[in-house]
């Protein structure tokens, strides 16, 4: 059982248990997600997937040292989108936001195309039609300012955290990801 208190934003949140990311893991599982498959699909390390769990049958209590942006990222796989928004995206046009980017941006992992700096500054800076800043996603996500805007700038921006950003401009990115099963993914809590 997930507590509810690792599912809010990160002013409120609490640190999963190790059982508790374990849960999310093997649910994915259930669906034919395993590891290696969701480190494929997504871009996260099969190794942090384990840390992220270690000793969980053992010491089911022990806290995780999974990143609040990574718990976000799972969470979402598992029906659970937006936590950092109390489970609601930005009001933002997502048809918008489409045209603002190449088709192949909409990608899992494998078949992604990074956007380019000129895409980027398209939906986040001041200014924008999504009212994204780079200060708002850092503040939201925990994520290190000159990090994001360099890696913006220059085309680098991790995968998971462009997942982040689509999620936060309501693209679902269970749907996106998670295209080898029928049905929805849905969090048993």
């Amino acid at each position: 059982m997930i507590r509810e208190n690792t599912l809010v934003p990160v002013s409120q949140w609490a640190k999963p248990f190790v059982s508790e990311v374990a849960e999310i893991l093997n649910q994915l599982k259930e669906y034919g997600y395993d590891s290696a498959t969701i480190a494929n699909l997504t871009g996260l390390q099969e190794k942090k997937l384990s840390d992220w769990t270690s000793r969980y049958k053992r010491e089911p209590e022990n806290l995780s040292d999974i990143p609040y942006p990574c718990w976000c990222f799972l969470t979402a796989l598992v029906g659970r989108p937006n936590i950092q928004n109390n489970g609601q995206p930005i009001d933002v046009d997502a048809r918008k936001v489409m045209r603002a980017f190449k088709p192949t941006a909409f990608k899992n992992k494998n078949a992604f195309e990074m956007p380019s700096e000129k895409e980027f500054k398209r939906v986040i800076g001041d200014n924008t039609f999504t009212g994204i800043t780079v200060e708002s996603l850092c503040e939201t996500f925990q994520w290190k300012p000159v990090q994001i805007a360099t890696s913006l700038e220059k085309g680098t921006l991790p995968f998971l955290n462009w997942c982040l950003i689509l999620m936060l401009c309501g693209f679902n990115i269970q749907k996106m990801l998670l295209t080898q099963h029928d049905g929805e993914i849905m969090l048993n809590h």
